[in-house]
């Protein structure tokens, strides 16, 4: 018996092992990464009382308004992109701005309005 052998044998196939889990880890951490969907962007947030909060999303070509809570996430109203003037490029959120959200709210909202009067009009 070579107590050497053998410890070197079960070493080698322990590290053999967690190599294996470390590899499918890896593999699975960057093929499934929904972080970085070019898809879908979070444009702003905007906390609420109660723990509540207002979500501005980009959505492929859409931009998506969500309200959610601890509990769940709804489906408030959704805008495409080719009838907002906004400037994609400031879309990222800038962590200084706390004003930046209702700002960017408040000029979706009126670009809505106007284009719900001028059909209303018609």
């Amino acid at each position: 018996m070579n107590y050497l052998w053998e410890t070197f044998k079960i070493t080698f196939y322990l590290v053999l092992v967690i190599g294996f889990i470390l590899a499918i880890y890896y593999l699975l951490k960057n093929r499934f990464n929904l972080t970085n969907s070019r898809q879908m962007q979070i444009i702003d947030t905007m906390r609420l009382a109660n723990g509540e909060t207002i979500y501005l999303v980009k959505v492929f070509d859409e931009i998506v308004m969500l309200g959610g809570s601890k509990e769940e996430l709804n489906y408030l109203k959704s805008w495409p992109i080719d009838q907002l003037d906004v400037d994609f490029k400031d879309l990222k959120k800038e962590k200084g701005n706390k004003g930046d959200f209702k700002n960017k709210l408040k000029s979706i909202l009126a670009k809505d309005e106007k284009s719900n009067s001028s059909d209303r009009d018609d």
